[in-house]
């Protein structure tokens, strides 16, 4: 009678089960009907629906771009976990009245101005051994020229820091593999000790840069007077990365307007766009910053501007610190390879992914093999003895980079 009763009751169970199915697909069906739904629609809503209580796959920390802050949303959801206040104060969350964010949008005033906005690109978060490890993370200000430091333990914005001498960037916010130090190129040249100089002075007097803040783990800041600069020639910065593995040491950054094209389309020229892009390439910087390091200890090497120590050209060159190498014209995204053989540039005005060895680069510098030097005296290696190859792209221009994507995550 018992064993009669347990089979009478799993028969009953399973008629049950098959009924709640049976309502559950008539109810998606119905669904699916009113709202003019097909099995793909249905299937795409599921690969992104996450249920309340469970843990998004990746957390995705987005520049908020003119908004001044950072958006943070979960894989596969898509829902904004948090809006982190940067460079713009949040009132719905507090940032930038209370006492203490007061403090930290402060230390992004610019020469007695306050400045109380920002344009957020490319964040990057902390590295060891070149890996990510993300319990900081730093974002750029495009617009007015600065660095912030994210503390991820708590999802708040803990130091802003000024650059010294550049008007504008670009570069965003790349780390050496462990973190040793944050990478910020400038992007349109100027003057700079901040004086007004004449355009017509832009080869002689404008200048570019990128800027090796030290980062002090233990602090979690950026120690501003351990840091120090590299002069570029005015061509426009853009993008960075820094080399691991076997290109540890090195840095990479790309520029455009390798023309020093300044306009002047009031006097019949050709517009700006157009005269900036005439040349087929411009120049990737290939810099060693454990060299730039030890040069910024020697003032020899060195002027200081606003309190702030710019290695020169010239000491760079004289070390054998910074060589340039042809690149696709406009690119915007230079990547290095986990392993740290290869560099991958993409472009905004070529179709192309443009891989280099960077095996044949150290060879190319080992044996003193260039193909000149450009009006600032930095070697030039060849193009195509420094390629891998190159792949072309049936998509978009390839903006960014290839690794790792605008948004960072975890």
């Amino acid at each position: 009678m018992q064993r009669l009763l347990k089979q009478s009751l799993v028969v009953t169970a399973s008629l049950l089960a098959l009924g709640t199915a049976s309502l559950a697909s008539s109810d998606l069906q119905t669904i699916m009907k009113e709202r003019k739904l097909t099995e793909k629609d249905v299937l795409a809503a599921a690969k992104t629906y996450q249920p309340s209580g469970r843990k998004d796959e990746f957390v995705v920390f987005s520049s908020g771009g003119q908004s001044g802050q950072i958006l943070v949303y979960g894989v596969p959801s898509m829902r904004i976990y948090k809006y982190i206040g940067v460079f713009t104060p949040e009132p719905w969350q507090g940032y930038g009245f209370d006492d203490d964010s007061k403090k930290v949008l402060r230390q992004g005033d610019i020469r007695g101005r306050e400045i109380n906005w920002g344009d957020t690109h490319h964040p990057n978060f902390t590295e060891k051994n070149g890996e990510y490890v993300g319990d900081y993370l730093f974002i750029n200000d495009k617009a007015n020229p600065r660095i912030a430091v994210v503390n991820l333990h708590d999802f708040e914005t803990t130091q802003i820091v000024v650059n010294p001498i550049m008007k504008s960037e670009h570069g965003g916010s790349f780390v050496t593999p462990n973190t040793e130090y944050v990478i910020e190129a400038s992007q349109y040249a100027a003057p700079l000790d901040h004086q007004y100089h004449p355009i017509e002075e832009y080869e002689a007097v404008f200048r570019g840069a990128v800027t090796l803040w030290k980062f002090d783990y233990a602090k979690g800041k950026i120690d501003e007077k351990a840091s120090f600069s590299l002069e570029f020639p005015p061509y426009m910065q853009d993008l960075s990365d820094a080399g691991k593995g076997e290109s540890f040491g090195w840095a990479f950054t790309n520029s455009f307007n390798s023309e020093m094209y300044t306009g002047g389309i009031e006097k019949g020229l050709p517009p700006f766009e157009a005269g900036m892009s005439r040349n087929d390439t411009d120049y990737m910087h290939v810099y060693n910053w454990q060299m730039l390091e030890k040069l910024a200890q020697d003032p020899k090497n060195y002027k200081i501007y606003h309190g702030h120590r710019v290695i020169s050209i010239e000491a760079a060159v004289k070390a054998g610190a910074l060589f340039l190498i042809p690149e696709p014209k406009s690119p915007h995204g230079v990547d290095v390879s986990p392993d740290g053989r290869y560099i991958v540039v993409g472009g905004k005005l070529d179709t192309h992914a443009s891989v280099y060895d960077f095996r044949k680069i150290k060879q190319l510098i080992d044996k003193k093999e260039f193909i000149g030097a450009d009006p600032y005296g930095i070697p030039i290696l060849d193009m195509k003895k420094t390629l891998h190859g190159q792949v072309e792209l049936y998509c978009h221009h390839l903006s960014r980079q290839l690794f790792e994507n605008s948004s960072s995550s975890l």
